[in-house]
């Protein structure tokens, strides 16, 4: 007998006749499942999220990083840098502050003094400068009169924004002490330190 015909499968069969070329082309299965996701929509996706991604590497890198301000309190001003994540901050000169002494550097909201050895950038931060009132030397000009029978006396520390406190009260002949006089300004134990560096206080006597 002749040989039976093969009759072509139909698409779903397996075999026999190709899926159709125009369906074939738009759509894929394999790793993107059974949705029929269009494979151009999705490669365009993950185009431009690269594209985004490269974007913003070379903008981050432009900009240099994270801000980093510093808050000097009345201490002048310092340049702000700009720092990568996981970078140190370059410890900026002192700021100077009259009557005060700078004691370190302490980040917004944050219990600890910032640490330049160790202490990384985590993001934009503002770093505040933190001071404590300085000591101030005064001398005293005894005007011809002797503390403790010395014709001179033993210079004292004072605090700024403090009062000055007990002061020497001198002796001169023939006169009475009646305070201790600064640029035109009479000084007492009560009166409050507004210089802020060493000075002299000079006998008045009456």
């Amino acid at each position: 007998m002749d040989e039976q015909k093969k009759v072509p499968e139909t698409e779903t069969g397996g075999e026999g006749l190709s899926p159709d070329p125009a369906r074939k082309k738009l759509f894929g299965r394999g790793i993107y499942g059974s949705k029929d996701v269009p494979i151009r929509i999705l490669d365009g996706l993950i185009a431009g999220m690269i594209i985004l991604a490269v974007a913003l590497t070379v903008i981050f890198s432009i900009n240099g990083g994270y801000r980093v301000t510093f808050d000097t309190q009345g201490g002048g001003e310092i340049a702000f840098q700009k720092l990568r994540y996981g970078k140190l901050v370059e410890r900026p000169q002192d700021p100077v502050k009259p009557g005060y002494e700078f004691v370190s550097w302490k980040r917004e909201e944050a219990e600890g003094d910032w640490a330049f050895d160790h202490d990384q950038v985590k993001g934009d931060m503002t770093l505040v400068a933190q001071w404590k009132p300085a000591s101030v030397l005064v001398k005293f000009d005894l005007g011809g009169g002797t503390v403790d029978g010395r014709d001179q006396a033993e210079p004292v520390y004072v605090t700024y924004g403090e009062t000055y406190g007990v002061l020497p009260e001198p002796k001169k002949e023939g006169y009475r002490f009646k305070g201790w006089i600064y640029s035109g300004q009479m000084i007492s134990c009560e009166s409050r330190v507004t210089m802020t560096g060493e000075h002299v206080l000079t006998a008045v006597y009456e």
